[in-house]
């Protein structure tokens, strides 16, 4: 009898280390018919901060989670909506949320700060940061619950996952990749002590904003060099000729009107994360439209971004689900030297190849047609500053050239 109460001890141990740990059999966090329902907590605040127009604009978030899982902590997917940053709802993005709970993942879609501004580099790049603090703010909330309120949603704070679609995509991006004070974009350098830095102010002041991993439908970056060695795995879906959000690198326009901004999509980031060697997943649609693949193929674009997570979440190694893109032959691209240049480079091609040479504002400065092998250009007559390399046949890619004196 001495040894019941041991041994009724570790079985209750086990029962409870068993419901906490991550229960990666059976097709949880890969397969919607997990969990055939879904709970849907609404309207729940996470936050606050200036709106669009100006006064005080609440911030909440949607919590989707699988009805009647057992597990007490779960991954957790932030999804935000797409719209521009001029609209757009917490309900946009319903069908992903129910699609990822019923795999067995929390999904939370959160508010961030939309309504009509006119584009121009400064206004679009607050509307970024906007979107960006809001979901810093948001992972800052749910660590909270965790730490305060007894955790609620029954998460795992070592697995918060930040994504979205289109604008919601780009707020991901930068919520996850843009984490230091000196990358806080030029235009906006006298207002970031007012906006709150890179974490914004938001809500929840104190827990930190920093994410498991992101994932991208149709996104960009203000800046690759952002991404860094050790960075935030990530995964993207992009199609070939979107235009609205760009899928290489290049001027952003926002309803049809140009800001001046350049922007890398989903293509040149995971050129940059592939260089670096991070763990990164890319899947293309050659289609000339924005985010249709959500509509024309929505379980195959969703579940590309399930099995990526669910590797990751689950400790395996990430495969990508054996997807073939576009961006499969710009992995190992080419080390365009030197870099930063004061005129002459050159780098290598394996076949016939277009080389056409961007500004900052995207205007076409020069194109020339290589064979294979070394291509040598010079860029010595051209202003110094930032430069784009498009590369079209032999190599597919979008490249950043330096040109200093």
């Amino acid at each position: 009898m001495k040894r019941s109460l041991p041994v009724l001890a570790l079985l209750v141990l086990c029962s409870w280390t068993s419901m906490r740990a991550q229960d990666c059999g059976n097709g949880r966090y890969t397969d919607q018919a997990t969990f055939p329902n879904v709970t849907v907590t609404n309207a729940v605040v996470f936050g606050s901060n200036t709106g669009v127009s100006g006064g005080s604009q609440t911030l909440r978030m949607d919590v989707y989670e699988p009805t009647g899982d057992v597990l007490q902590e779960r991954p957790v997917v932030l999804v935000a909506f797409g719209g521009s940053f001029i609209s757009g709802s917490r309900a946009d993005v319903a069908s992903i949320c129910n699609a990822l709970a019923r795999m067995g993942y929390v999904a939370v879609a959160p508010d961030y700060r939309v309504g009509f501004f006119i584009p121009n580099a400064a206004t679009t790049t607050r509307a970024v940061m906007r979107g960006a603090h809001d979901m810093k703010a948001c992972v800052r909330y749910l660590r909270k619950t965790v730490a305060e309120n007894g955790n609620p949603y029954r998460i795992d704070v070592d697995k918060i996952i930040v994504g979205g679609v289109s604008a919601g995509a780009i707020s991901a991006l930068h919520c996850a990749y843009l984490d230091q004070e000196s990358e806080i974009p030029a235009v906006l350098a006298s207002e970031s002590a007012s906006l709150g830095g890179v974490e914004g102010n938001s809500g929840s002041p104190g827990y930190s904003s920093d994410v498991f991993a992101v994932y991208s439908f149709s996104g960009a970056i203000g800046d690759t060099l952002w991404i860094e060695p050790g960075d935030h795995p990530l995964a993207s879906v992009h199609e070939t000729g979107d235009n609205v959000v760009p899928y290489y690198t290049q001027e952003v326009s926002v309803i049809g009107i140009p800001t001046g901004l350049v922007a890398s999509g989903s293509h040149d980031i995971h050129v940059r994360a592939g260089n670096l060697g991070l763990v990164n997943c890319f899947k293309s649609y050659t289609a000339n439209a924005h985010v249709g693949y959500l509509q024309s193929d929505f379980a195959g674009a969703v579940n590309f971004v399930a099995q990526f997570m669910a590797e990751l979440v689950c400790d395996e190694e990430v495969t990508c689900g054996a997807v073939t893109s576009v961006v499969d032959a710009t992995m190992n691209a080419p080390v365009i030297l030197p870099n930063p240049t004061d005129g002459p480079l050159q780098f290598h091609v394996e076949g016939a190849t277009r080389v056409t040479v961007f500004d900052i504002n995207g205007r076409e400065l020069l194109s020339e047609r290589f064979g294979a092998g070394l291509v040598r250009m010079d860029l010595s007559g051209m202003p110094n500053g930032v430069y784009f390399l498009r590369t079209e046949g032999g190599l597919q890619g979008s490249f950043r050239v330096i040109k200093t004196n």
